[in-house]
């Protein structure tokens, strides 16, 4: 899934919860702690940015790529926070989730997604959402969830 689709089904899901914001963080951190850190480190080096070529992309842009990913690094970090917190950061669900949309949402093809990482290097074989069709349905779907949290504010704000 792309990057905004991440964020804004984060908002979506968890609006409701007081500190979406973070929920929103959590949505975006496994394709920022590979994606976003090479496009920091390509404007870096290059002075610009562009579709990458995939023989050029640094090995370790995978390696945090198949990190941040992972369901199983995504359910310790959230295991750890709950052992020190003392309480479930529910707004932590965001990331495990995003690795369950792009699980779906990535073709063998091309950046198929490790959510079994460090475990098995099995990859689902989903479809691609750069598909225009996905596009269109994904969209129209985030579009329906904001009309729908739209509705239900106003409906709860004209009955009081």
């Amino acid at each position: 899934m792309d990057y905004l689709a991440h964020g804004l089904w984060s908002y979506g899901l968890f609006h409701k919860l007081k500190n979406v914001k973070l929920a929103v963080l959590f949505g975006l951190l496994p394709d920022s702690m590979s994606w976003l850190i090479f496009a920091i480190y390509k404007l870096i080096v290059d002075r610009r940015l562009g579709e990458p070529d995939l023989n050029n992309i640094p090995d370790w842009t995978f390696t945090l790529y198949d990190i941040s990913h992972s369901l199983f690094v995504a359910g310790a970090c959230i295991l750890i926070v709950y052992l020190i917190l003392r309480k479930f950061p529910l707004y932590m669900l965001s990331w495990p989730i995003a690795i369950i949309f792009d699980l779906f949402t990535h073709s063998r093809d091309f950046l198929p997604t490790p959510f079994l990482w460090p475990v098995s290097d099995w990859k689902f074989p989903g479809i691609s959402w750069g598909n225009g069709w996905f596009m269109i349905g994904n969209y129209s779907a985030l579009l329906l969830l904001f009309v729908y949290i739209i509705w239900k504010k106003r409906k709860g704000t004209n009955t009081k």
